[in-house]
């Protein structure tokens, strides 16, 4: 069981990290040079709006996995930690830049508007988090790699 758990709580954390890495690094730029930048916008609130829900059921697995598996105690704490700011991005950040970008044009940007200023503290805070939940997840990998109880 202890085995099984370990495989499950490594894959789930690399799915997620991987996850983020292939948006981030890989989705992101692309969409940006093929698409104008409304489309852009567009398609990635709706990827990240989906991937957030994924990177739950990711953490929540990859959790519960840890604890069966006896995992190091700070190992647990930084997953739940990634976990917490996840809920942040999918139930605060995420809806209040969808809904501020609403109608929005990122092409023809009307400079008066100012759902434009109040869109970027919070974009902003999403990428910090993300930031730290993808070095997070790569500390987590690499203690789990090491073995000997991680």
């Amino acid at each position: 069981m202890i085995t099984f758990a370990t495989i499950v709580r490594t894959l789930a954390v690399a799915l997620w990290v991987g996850g983020m890495a292939a948006l981030d690094f890989l989705d992101a730029p692309a969409r940006f040079a093929l698409l104008d930048r409304n489309d852009a916008v567009r398609v990635g609130q709706a990827l990240f709006e989906r991937f957030n829900r994924v990177e739950l059921v990711l953490a929540l697995v990859a959790l519960a996995a840890a604890w069966l598996a006896r995992s190091a105690r700070w190992t647990i704490w930084l997953t739940a930690l990634m976990l917490v700011l996840v809920v942040v991005q999918a139930v605060y950040l995420t809806p209040a830049i969808t809904r501020l970008a609403q109608g929005l044009d990122f092409v023809h940007r009307v400079p008066s508007d100012p759902r434009y200023a109040a869109i970027q503290p919070l974009h902003t805070a999403y990428a910090v988090l993300e930031v730290i939940i993808f070095a997070a997840g790569v500390v987590v990998l690499a203690a789990w790699a090491r073995g000997a109880r991680s």
